[in-house]
């Protein structure tokens, strides 16, 4: 999950059971979970938090990102079937970096800078959270 500076806390669901129906959640201000797009597939990043509040992780194959509003963009795909993922790592310029079992992945997106709020997993969290000025 991600926390912006505004306290929202974002994510994509994650389940040790492909039998339920997984979705992109965020928890409303009265602790009620707003639904966000549907996700498939299992293996999951951990997600980072652009500026714009636009969360970007991979997940099932493919780069995702979901913006502000909860919707739901796929920004690269490909068959790939690895299932041990990292961090996410939100670097300058919109360049997404993430690790695909012994490999970096690197891609040029059109995302925002890094979230400057207490929880974006700045530095792929290697400072522990929250990430504080």
């Amino acid at each position: 999950m991600t926390v912006d500076s505004y306290g929202t806390i974002r994510g994509p669901e994650l389940s040790n059971s492909l039998a339920f129906k997984l979705q992109f959640r965020q928890l409303a201000p009265a602790n009620e979970l707003l639904d966000g797009p549907p996700l498939a597939g299992y293996y999951t990043s951990h997600p980072a938090l652009d500026c714009d509040g636009t969360s970007v992780f991979w997940r099932d194959g493919k780069l995702l990102a979901v913006d502000a509003e909860m919707t739901l963009h796929e920004l690269f795909a490909m068959d790939d079937s690895r299932n041990i993922m990292g961090r996410t790592l939100l670097l300058d310029g919109g360049r997404v970096a993430l690790s695909l079992d012994s490999e970096i992945v690197v891609f040029q997106t059109q995302l925002g800078a890094l979230a400057g709020g207490p929880w974006p997993c700045g530095d792929a969290n290697l400072l522990g959270n929250p990430v504080l000025s």
